[in-house]
């Protein structure tokens, strides 16, 4: 009898079939905007069209990343690959930065540049830009019911990326209709916008890459972590304690103090007690805990 696949097994397929649909949809609209915008002569489209190339390349970096952190450990990586999704997310927010830089730079010298500008853009590219903003904030909901389902980190930050997508093409719809009324830099001034918003995508994923490459953690989330640990009957103190993002899962370190008058088995217990009280707790798949003694004045009479 073949053996059954596990939740988490069942969660990874979820959230690459939710990315892959992702890429999918930004293929099919950074397409139509990048054709229709050089033909309306739109660059607010155009630019529109290129943050979803960014995307198309964040989501394949995402992709490559959750496939590869699925590989098991190994004598080079005896923690496993997982780090592989923060690196591919890195990577994506290089090459969004390298985007949103051109775009901004392209867009100000239609601005600057005299007689570039000669008329506004046509209907269709107003057309697509509300086409794009419906099917992309659909996708976002879709995404965050994901996520949400599967506990899925990666997938719940596509879901932020698609539903600010909707909202940079609602921003090029304005440009679009503000230059058919006759204010013609508008479209190129919302271009500007746009690479700006690119721009700052790519510093918040980057710095939170960054941050969690380096073992960066949220000190509110490991003070909640030890206050779950103190739940525990029999743990009398938590003298340290350190947490940090092995991909989207939480590993934990810490040391605690218990009865001097427990048993080895007694202490084993209790840590495996913490163990499973703290499994799925802020994301902890893992937790590995050192007992010490605590000090006998503080041993009840």
């Amino acid at each position: 009898m073949m053996n059954q696949p596990s939740e988490a097994d069942l969660a990874h397929k979820r959230g690459r079939r939710a990315i892959s649909l992702s890429i999918a949809v930004y293929l099919l609209l950074s397409t139509a905007k990048i054709l229709v915008g050089a033909y309306t002569e739109s660059e607010a489209l155009t630019a529109d069209g290129m943050n979803n190339i960014t995307d198309v390349g964040a989501s394949i970096m995402l992709m490559i990343g959750m496939i590869i952190s699925r590989k098991p450990a190994d004598h080079n990586h005896q923690y496993g690959h997982v780090r592989a999704e923060t690196a591919g997310a890195l990577l994506a927010a290089f090459m969004m930065a390298a985007v949103g830089i051109e775009v901004v730079i392209s867009a100000i010298g239609k601005l600057i540049t005299p007689n570039t500008i000669t008329a506004a853009p046509e209907l269709l590219s107003t057309v697509v830009a509300i086409v794009s903003a419906l099917i992309l904030y659909i996708l976002s909901r879709y995404n965050m019911k994901v996520a949400d389902e599967t506990s899925n980190l990666a997938v719940k930050a596509a879901a932020y990326d698609n539903r600010s997508d909707a909202i940079v093409s609602i921003g090029t719809l304005i440009g679009i209709a503000v230059a058919q009324l006759g204010w013609l830099w508008a479209d190129a001034a919302m271009a500007v916008i746009v690479g700006i918003i690119i721009l700052k995508t790519a510093y918040v994923l980057g710095k939170e890459a960054i941050n969690r490459l380096m073992d960066g953690f949220e000190e509110d989330k490991r003070l909640e972590i030890k206050d779950r640990i103190m739940e525990i009957e029999g743990v009398r103190n938590v003298t340290e304690l350190r947490a940090r993002y092995q991909g989207s899962a939480v590993h934990v370190d810490c040391i605690i103090e218990v009865s001097p008058l427990l048993t080895v088995e007694e202490s084993h217990d209790l840590t495996d007690e913490i163990e499973i009280h703290l499994e799925g707790f802020c994301g902890i798949e893992r937790t590995l805990i050192h007992v010490e003694p605590a000090k006998r004045e503080s041993i009840p009479v």
